[in-house]
């Protein structure tokens, strides 16, 4: 399809209504999930170096009530 004879065929797309130009600050809860996942890794890397494996173990079973609360925020929508 020819678009030359379109008058918008050159115009930028436009943002949708009500969409702030900086789509970080439009989903904070999408920052805040990959805050949660850097502070998940370091704690599993930080628990590796101090005790190995072992470190690993704890850290994993003391962020499972951590990761249910989330889990049930995200499900009921706040």
């Amino acid at each position: 399809m020819d678009m030359s004879n379109n008058p918008h065929a050159s115009t930028k797309p436009q943002p949708l209504p009500g969409e702030p130009h900086n789509r970080d600050l439009s989903n904070p809860g999408e920052v805040w999930a990959f805050v949660l996942a850097a502070v998940l890794i370091a704690a599993l890397v930080i628990g590796f170096l101090v005790s190995g494996l072992a470190g690993v173990g704890v850290v994993m079973v003391a962020l499972v009530p951590v990761i249910y609360i989330v889990l049930v925020t995200i499900s009921v929508g706040r």
